[in-house]
């Protein structure tokens, strides 16, 4: 069943034919995110995981994580967090939309092991296009989109190799694609662990082992994604209707959660949407 589509636009407003940034942070436990634009990261130094889709992903050192269009994601930390240094590049619908870039990442598996000389050249490519965005030089858009060529090459190539096995958990695939199918209704443990044909303490355990989040978490966190969707595309339609349509029936409760989760009343994030 197609996802009901929830949309950050990461890019809006950029000049550049991408987004590139170089970064050292603590890692944390991010939210569920849901956006048009394709994302990569390169690993420079550092250990977690990433909940993409249905399944959690480790990543290290030298490792490049592909997150596709439209694809629900999460970072998870390692246990304790460690500092993480990265280079994270996005692309926008409108630079994927060439049909060579997109059969290239649709390609690609989720995370991708380099060797050190496919790693050092991959860093070069991400610290220059971030300088070159950093500092708008003469002809600097022309110098990003030819950077990035270069480094779709290297996508492609690297991506050819073996990737690593990530065992599946069926359960928890199971269990997510229920709750895509009806997380905007009045949903219980218990029936999610009925239709899941396990004990609502076990499945419970499982889930929160392999995405981070507690089940009420992740429902939580999908019905705000989809209210952010609805505020950013539909300027017309009143608040109260659009909490009831993700699955509140308490709208407090909704206004308060949208707040926590993504710092705006829904009424700010519609206007800072840029819809209204």
């Amino acid at each position: 069943m197609k996802k009901k589509a929830t949309y950050e636009y990461i890019l809006k407003g950029n000049k550049s034919p991408v987004k590139c940034l170089w970064m050292v942070h603590r890692s944390y436990t991010g939210n569920l995110a849901y956006h048009k634009e394709c994302e990569i990261h390169f690993i420079k130094k550092g250990k977690g995981y990433y909940f993409i889709e249905n399944r959690k992903y480790p990543f290290s050192h030298n490792n490049l994580i592909v997150i596709r269009s439209e694809e629900i994601h999460r970072s998870i930390p390692s246990n304790p967090p460690i500092n993480i240094e990265k280079g994270s590049i996005y692309f926008p619908p409108s630079f994927i939309k060439n049909s060579k870039i997109k059969e290239i990442i649709d390609g690609c598996p989720h995370i991708i092991r380099l060797d050190e000389r496919e790693a050092t050249l991959i860093e070069v490519i991400f610290r220059s296009i971030s300088e070159e965005i950093k500092k708008q030089e003469p002809d600097w858009e022309r110098v990003v989109y030819y950077q990035t060529m270069v480094f779709i090459s290297l996508l492609k190539r690297c991506s050819n190799k073996k990737s690593p096995t990530i065992k599946k958990n069926p359960m928890i695939e199971r269990t997510i694609s229920f709750i895509e199918e009806n997380f905007t209704k009045d949903m219980t443990l218990s029936n999610i662990a009925k239709a899941s044909f396990i004990s609502t303490s076990h499945l419970s355990h499982l889930f929160k082992r392999e995405t981070g989040l507690s089940i009420k978490q992740y429902i939580l966190q999908r019905r705000i994604m989809e209210a952010k969707k609805i505020l950013s595309e539909d300027y017309e339609e009143k608040v109260s209707v659009i909490a009831q349509k993700v699955g509140f029936s308490d709208f407090q409760l909704f206004n308060r959660a949208f707040k926590k989760i993504t710092g705006f009343t829904p009424a700010g994030y519609r206007k800072i949407s840029g819809r209204t």
